[in-house]
């Protein structure tokens, strides 16, 4: 049976992913990380406390992308984000969390509407995780904590996060409609039905609505800069926590260096379902670069608290969101 491209990337991915765990896992000392992993698990409901807080605050992030007008209730955008996000943890990318997200919403909110909100609040964050990932790796070069080798690497995230960012907003700083005006062009002077049919119009709708949310409501977009910087500092405040229940205690800087390399890292590994692998030795490799214990418990620690959100958001999904005899709201009749 001939394979697809898509098929090929994604059975390559899994393999390398596997390939990754495998030697990672053998790569520590085991016995020492379930003894490790022993002392965690007693702080296990503490260590939980930022990634809780992370969740409800990038479901506060997405809450606040929505108009005003159109705007669901914090719990059904928390429910919906964090079942879209579970499926969404085992496909490549996390492909299926987009989609499913605006799924969940219809018969209570536009797809047009939901959409363009979720486009928002993930570019925003995203932006500002690159701002954090090449600020923090700049200071990481600067610092006597990393080998010199190391210190190359965290170099170069900083000049990569650099050029991604400027690049990134040279195109959003651009005035008028990015997406529309291409497609218009190209249906006027093909007459291509493709470009000129209902999916095209929809993802043009959107980018329509996206450039009001994102151009009108200047507090908007500093509510969506501070939960972004606070995000960040919860993640390095888990690796803390994490540390510090096995007895090694670190520091936040620290911690921000772990987190930095690791959240690169998880952009390299974006192919494989799950970052299976690619988690696993990211956090092992930086914890051990920085001369520390502990790289496999943070790493178990990581895979088992990413395991139990998507548990938790596939059993609390919306099960009333989407039906077919619901009439859809006013402005998707519009």
């Amino acid at each position: 049976m001939t394979r697809s491209v898509p098929q090929i990337i994604s059975l390559v991915a899994i393999v390398a992913g596997l390939v990754l765990f495998v030697v990672t896992m053998l790569g520590i000392d085991r016995s020492e990380t379930l003894i490790e992993a022993r002392s965690l698990g007693a702080a296990l409901p503490l260590v939980l406390l930022p990634s809780i807080g992370w969740h409800l605050l990038r479901a506060a992030g997405w809450y606040v992308c929505f108009p005003p007008e159109s705007r669901p209730s914090y719990w059904r955008v928390f429910r919906v984000r964090l079942a879209a996000d579970g499926v969404g943890y085992f496909t490549i990318r996390g492909v299926a969390s987009e989609p499913l997200r605006v799924v969940l919403l219809m018969g209570r909110v536009s797809p047009v509407v939901s959409a363009a909100a979720s486009v928002l609040e993930r570019t925003a964050m995203g932006i500002m995780s690159v701002v954090g990932v090449g600020v923090f790796a700049g200071f990481a070069v600067s610092s006597d904590m990393l080998p010199a080798a190391w210190q190359g690497v965290f170099r170069g995230i900083a000049i990569t996060a650099g050029l991604v960012l400027f690049l990134t907003l040279l195109f959003l700083l651009r005035t008028g409609r990015y997406f529309g005006p291409i497609i218009e062009r190209i249906y006027a002077r093909t007459g291509w039905r493709w470009a000129g049919g209902r999916t095209v119009r929809a993802i043009s709708a959107v980018e329509d609505l996206f450039l009001k949310l994102a151009r009108t409501d200047p507090h908007r977009l500093r509510t969506l800069v501070l939960l972004s910087i606070a995000c960040y500092w919860l993640m390095a405040f888990e690796v803390l926590l994490v540390f510090w229940a096995i007895g090694q205690p670190i520091s936040l800087w620290i911690g921000t260096i772990v987190e930095t390399f690791t959240r690169s890292a998880s952009v390299a590994g974006g192919a494989i379902p799950g970052n299976l692998g690619a988690l696993e030795a990211s956090n092992v490799a930086v914890v051990k670069a920085l001369g520390l214990a502990g790289g496999g418990t943070l790493a178990l620690f990581r895979r088992f608290r990413s395991l139990l959100f998507a548990t938790l958001g596939l059993a609390l999904y919306p099960r009333d969101t989407v039906s077919l005899s619901s009439s859809p709201p006013p402005e998707a009749r519009s």
